[in-house]
């Protein structure tokens, strides 16, 4: 969906979300009283939140396709950094922001950023579920090399005889990717838009001030109860309030990340 459409139907949308307002806290979309509200939402909000899960769930599938690609190659597959360097380089300027970074088994990595990277990476707990062969898709952590907040893509790269033999990854950059999705979205003042964990740990939102927020434990019961709801479906409505604001969102659990997505007005 291009931006230009998007920005053409947000009136629609906040008019369908103060429609909306008025049913309970936490009401699903089945809950819904009104048809006609529950049409014109349904219509608007639907459509901009699976734009938004399809804009941000497609950035970590095409890097973690991309590396699938990569950790296929000989280069990969020869665990040697001066060979695996030059086509990740490439790799990475067709992908979102972040720090790209191969490891071997024990944990030591290198970063097209600095080379070899002093830290390790053994005791993430994503890491041992690369090697065992699965790739991470949104695992969220601080950075060891940058202290940023990361969402991780990591791929297993396999050996002739079948072992694993490294780790292609990427600390893609929450900061940036959220703003790439906002402008991509079109979002606008009194548009709203987050993913979060199933923690419910802020990944994707709106303001960037509020990358690795945690609602349910932020002493604002309102919102927490909204989160709690939110974590216990697949997907929905909810309304509460923050900030001093009523905001509405519909929401949608992903099967890609495990991340949910919410999308909706501030009134």
């Amino acid at each position: 969906m291009n931006t230009a459409w998007i920005r053409g139907s947000l009136p629609l949308l906040a008019a369908a979300g103060l429609l909306v307002c008025a049913q309970p806290a936490g009401g699903q979309a089945d809950d819904v009283p009104t048809a006609g509200a529950r049409q014109s939402f349904d219509v608007n909000a639907d459509i901009a939140l699976s734009s938004l899960q399809s804009l941000a769930d497609g950035h970590l599938q095409k890097m973690a396709d991309s590396m699938h690609v990569l950790a296929a190659s000989e280069a990969a597959r020869s665990a040697d950094w001066d060979r695996i360097k030059g086509p990740f380089a490439e790799l990475a300027k067709r992908n979102a922001a972040a720090l790209n970074w191969f490891a071997l088994p024990d944990g030591s990595y290198w970063s097209l950023r600095d080379g070899k990277e002093p830290g390790d990476l053994s005791s993430r707990d994503y890491f041992p579920r690369v090697l065992a062969g699965k790739t991470v898709l949104g695992r969220l952590v601080y950075s060891t090399a940058t202290g940023k907040p990361v969402a991780i893509v990591a791929v297993p790269v396999t050996g002739a005889d079948g072992s694993t033999v490294g780790v292609l990854g990427a600390s893609i950059f929450l900061d940036e990717l959220s703003e790439v999705i906002r402008k991509q979205m079109g979002v606008d003042e009194g548009l709203i838009f987050y993913a979060f964990d199933h923690t419910g740990l802020v990944a994707l939102v709106w303001d960037r001030d509020l990358i690795f927020f945690e609602p349910r434990n932020s002493g604002e019961e309102d919102l927490a109860r909204a989160f709690d709801d939110m974590l216990s479906a697949e997907q929905g409505i909810v309304t509460y309030t923050f900030r001093e604001s009523e905001r509405t969102v519909v929401f949608r659990n992903s099967p890609l990340t495990g991340w949910w997505y919410a999308f909706g007005v501030v009134r």
